[in-house]
Formats: C-alpha cells, sequence, structure tokens
C-alpha cells in the first residue's frame, strides 16, 4: 500500500467517523430538547443525562460546544424551555461548557423572577449534594453573576468544597479584586 493510499483510506475512516459523530450529536441535541420541552417528564431529563454522559466520553469538547451551540439556537427559537440545559450544567466536565450551561439553565432570555429562583435553588443543590460532575464551574458560574444574594447563599456552600476545589474558585477569581467575586473570595480566604 502505498503512502497515498494510506492517506486516503485514513481520510475516508475520518469521514465515517464524523458521519457517525454528526449523528450521534444530533441525537443527543434531540434528547436535551425533549428534556427541555413544557410538561416533559423527569425520565426525559433522565434519558438525556445517560446520553449526555454517553457523549461525554466520545465527544471532544469542540464536538460537545456544537450540541451547545445548536441548543443555543432551539431555546432562542423557543422550541425547548431553559431546562434542556439540566443535563448539561450536571453532566458536563469543561468549565466553559458548564459555566454557559447554569447561565442558560438560570434563564438568558428574560424569565420571571420566581423562575431564575428557583433555577438558582436548583443549581446551588447540584453543589450541595454533589450532582454536578464539575461543581466548581457550577460554583464559579453563579459567583461570576455578580449577584449579592447568591453570593450569600453560595456562602455556605464553601464548607462543601474540598481543599483542591476551593483553590480552583479562588484561581479563577485571581484577577477580579473590587468585583463582588474577588471581594467574595478574599473574605473566604480569611476564614482559611
Amino acid at each position: 500500500m502505498t503512502i497515498q493510499s494510506q492517506h486516503a483510506a485514513a481520510r475516508r475512516s475520518a469521514l465515517r467517523r464524523e458521519c457517525a459523530d454528526v449523528s450521534a450529536h444530533r441525537a443527543l441535541l434531540c434528547a436535551l430538547i425533549l428534556a427541555g420541552a413544557r410538561g416533559a417528564a423527569p425520565a426525559a431529563v433522565t434519558a438525556a443525562l445517560m446520553r449526555y454522559w454517553q457523549e461525554l466520553r466520545l465527544a471532544s469538547v469542540t464536538q460537545r460546544r456544537w450540541v451547545i451551540a445548536e441548543l443555543h439556537a432551539a431555546v432562542r427559537r423557543g422550541e425547548t424551555t431553559s431546562r434542556a440545559w439540566l443535563p448539561v450544567a450536571v453532566g458536563e466536565t469543561d468549565p466553559g461548557l458548564v459555566r454557559e450551561a447554569v447561565l442558560g439553565y438560570l434563564g438568558g432570555t428574560p424569565v420571571s423572577i420566581e423562575r431564575r429562583e428557583l433555577a438558582t435553588g436548583d443549581a446551588l443543590d447540584w453543589i450541595r449534594r454533589g450532582l454536578a460532575l464539575n461543581r466548581v464551574a457550577v460554583f464559579v458560574a453563579l459567583l461570576q453573576l455578580g449577584d449579592v444574594t447568591i453570593n450569600e447563599r453560595l456562602a455556605g456552600l464553601r464548607g462543601r468544597l474540598n481543599a483542591a476545589e476551593a483553590a480552583a474558585v479562588w484561581h479563577a477569581f485571581a484577577d477580579c479584586d473590587g468585583t463582588p467575586g474577588g471581594d467574595f473570595i478574599a473574605e473566604w480566604r480569611t476564614f482559611v
């Protein structure tokens, strides 16, 4: 087999994988949209989370970003609700994607005060109960909102984080002096 034929075979193999990936990503996107549908049963959220975990093992961050971008568009078009972000926020490991999912779950579009409060309570519960695969990213996303009332609620969860998790949160706010998040971290460090 020549070098050229080896390269051609590798390209065909990569193309087949990419086509399979697109199919898997579309299936994940459909599961997320169904999980966020109005009146969706809790089983739909569980199924989407299980599919997300499966995809997490197989897909790169770049591939998962495509799903996130498509989910943003679906929520904007009204095809699903912000509840579709729950499996991503809980099941993702990449800090940037978790942050996007948490913010999406809280309601990227104007939402009622009651809906925002319930969503914030859910996100705090993910930290409290250790439900999120990357609870540091959930903590950081909430702290980056700069909402003093949310920060007060986060203060009660600082002790739930281990030393490595606390250090990761502190690192995320290393250059944020004078901001609500930076002040929160400075106060936290005085207690440790």
